[in-house]
């Protein structure tokens, strides 16, 4: 559910709709296939690279799921607020002259953001012990809710006509209000882990 509410599936189709409009079928097929290549390729690398990275500097994991909290929050509230959404971020990068949008800005920040890239450290390893298992079961989910926004952004039309833009803005709105809550819940988990608190 963290990742569904981070990677939005449907703000991406809305995204991929903008970017990619006038293109061949052909051609958006093969660029929403290598968005969403790129995007699981990061989001699951940045898992488990990132933990490695944090402790070379001597940052625990208390400390980086306290900042990683703030840092969605501002997500959460940004999507809430409707400020700097993914549909606004494709409306900027259409007025630049792209050859395939495929890396950036669809892959990388609109599918795969700071905010995900943030939340995979944390969700990667949520408590001490079953490493293995933890990271299997995240690189599986993070392959199934690529995935699902692979097939969102193949029906991106017929979604985008579904829903309006009211609809999208809503949905967006809604997600962000869930992010939020997942943001506080990570700040919760950073101080205990921090203080060696109980917190319920």
């Amino acid at each position: 559910m963290t990742l569904i509410a981070m990677l939005n599936p449907i703000e991406a189709a809305a995204a991929f709709a903008t970017l990619t409009e006038g293109r061949s079928p052909r051609d958006q097929a093969d660029i929403a296939l290598r968005a969403s290549v790129v995007a699981a390729t990061a989001l699951i690398g940045f898992a488990f690279v990132g933990e490695a990275l944090l402790k070379a500097l001597g940052v625990e994991m208390g400390a980086f799921k306290i900042a990683g909290g703030l840092l969605l929050l501002k997500v959460g509230f940004d999507m809430v607020f409707a400020e700097k959404t993914d549909r606004q971020t494709a409306d900027s990068a259409k007025a630049a002259p792209l050859k395939d949008p495929a890396v950036f800005p669809l892959g990388i920040p609109i599918i795969t953001g700071p905010g995900a890239l943030t939340a995979s450290v944390a969700l990667v390893n949520p408590s001490p012990g079953h490493e293995m298992l933890n990271g299997g079961i995240f690189a599986i989910v993070a392959l199934v809710v690529v995935a699902i926004t692979f097939l969102f952004m193949r029906g991106a039309e017929t979604l985008t006509r579904w829903f309006g833009p009211t609809g999208v803005d809503a949905v967006g709105r809604i997600v962000g209000i869930i992010v939020a809550a997942i943001a506080v819940q990570l700040i919760v988990n950073g101080v205990a882990s921090l203080t060696n608190l109980r917190i319920h």
